[in-house]
């Protein structure tokens, strides 16, 4: 029986044994000779103690003492010599054998060899700590995330940023961080590029450990396998909360340079608000002395009385509706979005700039597309540029006999944009100003402060658009700008299909007298 015992064991893929209930070895099997070069004979009792570790041996011996004491099955570890002499790390389990009275008669066993699981175990430890070490490093906040957007491990700088350790942050939900204003927008693009596995670049304020919220830049990224699998998200927060102050301040600057334009406009313009509010004015005072004449009639005409009376009323009606239109072109007012009439928002600026054409002895041609659809954007700003604009092409042409001072002022439809140009009759603009033509503070006129342009590319990029400069082929420079139509555009007055500059019909309204 012994020996079908034997062989039995001899057959199993593992280092077996079997002892007595007083822990003496009894028996092993052909795997635990050929594993450490001990027979049986060499093994038997205690001596396999022999080919343990001696460093581990005390360990091992109260280990196995409190397991034969507890009659439970258990594990333990340790250091033993393999036939070639070196050292390898063994698991050993071991569970007792009782017979029918409930007492322990045999210890069974088996010896598995974990040297290469340890090994392995180690270089996944050290990995994970060059690793660590290496985002502890990294001077900005990392988060790397399940596929699932758990948390697996953030560096040292974002536990230095919340004032909290991993595992409570690995509790944290979204609006423990992320500013309530934010926090509808952060999770919506966090869950969408997740779900799509696409990587994310998003803005959003964080909470600090003193409870202050800061700006931050989060680039998210996901790391695949070979089959494109996502094992897990690496995420980098970059703090650029000092840039957006900086960006913050360089608005309300430009804002002020803004009104600081606008403000010079108007002084430029006193002599086209005359001329604009001086029309009604005069007419009025004329139907007033008309009514009077009728009245000093005997009988008095009161019918024609009336008739020259209400022509009063429509000329002060015009007359506040000219004060209207320049108090609201030059208020210190927030930007405020509409859906915009371009081509009554430039016939108005046409029309406070033909006392300045006059003035200087330019002809101003305008020739708007029928069908315009509206825009969407701020009408003050817009209508700023297009001052700026023409009062530019104005003053292009001091140089110019009088005879070929024109401003040419064209607006169409280019796809899903409106256009406006503005070409004067000048000398054109050189090369090198071409190029620095929208930059700040660079000017061609003797006292110009050069923030004008700068401004007004300022105005269009805000509203989506594009604001540049060209030279027409027969001479002078063109200014031209585009606005997105808006989402729920409605035609101007007219039907006929706009068209772009080149294609414009001629000849041009002259809309200067």
């Amino acid at each position: 029986m012994e020996s079908d015992l034997s062989r039995v064991l001899d057959a199993l893929p593992a280092m077996v044994w079997i002892a007595r209930p007083d822990g003496q070895l009894e028996l092993i099997n052909r795997r635990w000779s050929e594993f450490t070069g001990v027979t049986l004979d060499e093994a038997g009792g205690a001596e396999w103690q022999a080919a343990v570790n001696p460093d581990d041996l005390p360990a091992l011996l109260e280990r196995w003492r409190s397991i034969l004491a507890s009659g439970q099955p258990s594990e333990m570890e340790a250091r033993v010599r393999r036939f070639d002499g070196q050292y390898r790390r063994v698991r050993v389990q071991c569970s007792p054998m009782f017979d029918d009275a409930g007492r322990i008669i045999k210890w069974c066993g088996v010896v598995t060899d974990i040297e290469d699981f340890r090994r392995a175990e180690e270089t996944l430890r050290r990995r994970a700590l060059d690793f660590q070490l290496i985002v502890d490093s990294i001077p900005v906040p990392v988060a790397v995330t399940t596929p699932s957007g758990a948390v697996e491990g953030l560096n040292q700088a974002t536990l230095n940023y919340f004032g909290k350790t991993l595992e409570t942050l690995k509790e944290w939900e979204a609006t423990d961080a992320v500013h309530p204003e934010d926090l509808e927008r952060t999770i919506a693009a966090h869950n969408a590029n997740y779900e799509a596995g696409r990587s994310y670049d998003i803005e959003t304020r964080l909470r600090r450990a003193d409870d202050v919220y800061r700006w931050f830049n989060v680039l998210a990224m996901p790391l695949r396998d070979v089959d494109g699998h996502i094992l897990r998200w690496f995420e980098l927060l970059i703090d650029i909360d000092d840039r957006k102050r900086a960006e913050a301040a360089l608005q309300a600057a430009n804002d002020r340079l803004a009104r600081a334009s606008q403000v010079a406009s108007l002084v430029e313009l006193s002599a086209s608000i005359a001329h604009e509010v001086n029309q009604p004015i005069a007419a009025a005072l004329a139907n007033a002395q008309a009514a009077l004449r009728w009245l000093g009639r005997d009988p008095p005409d009161l019918a024609e009385v009336r008739e020259a009376l209400d022509d009063v009323v429509k000329d002060g009606t015009r007359a506040g509706n000219v004060i209207d239109r320049i108090r609201s072109l030059f208020k210190n007012a927030p930007p405020s979005l509409e859906d915009l009439d371009i081509t009554e928002a430039l016939t108005e600026i046409v029309a406070l700039s033909r006392g300045k054409a006059l003035k200087n002895g330019v002809s101003l041609q305008i020739q708007l597309s029928e069908g315009l659809p509206t825009i969407r954007g701020d009408r003050v700003q817009l209508q700023q540029v297009m001052l700026n604009l023409i009062t530019n092409a104005i003053e292009a042409m001091s140089s110019v006999d009088n005879v070929n001072r024109n401003v040419r002022i064209t607006a169409g439809r280019d796809d899903d944009n409106v256009f406006v140009t503005v070409q004067d009759s000048g000398p054109g603009l050189t090369q090198a100003a071409l190029e620095r033509v929208f930059e700040p503070f660079y000017t061609t006129k003797p006292t110009g402060l050069g923030v004008g342009l700068s401004i007004c590319r300022s105005i269009i990029e805000a509203h989506n658009g594009a604001l540049w400069a060209t030279n027409a082929e027969k001479g002078g420079a063109v200014f031209s700008f585009t606005v997105p139509i808006s989402t729920s555009a409605t035609s101007s007055k007219g039907v006929r299909d706009p068209v772009m500059p080149s294609q414009a019909p001629q000849p041009l309204a002259d809309i200067t007298s």
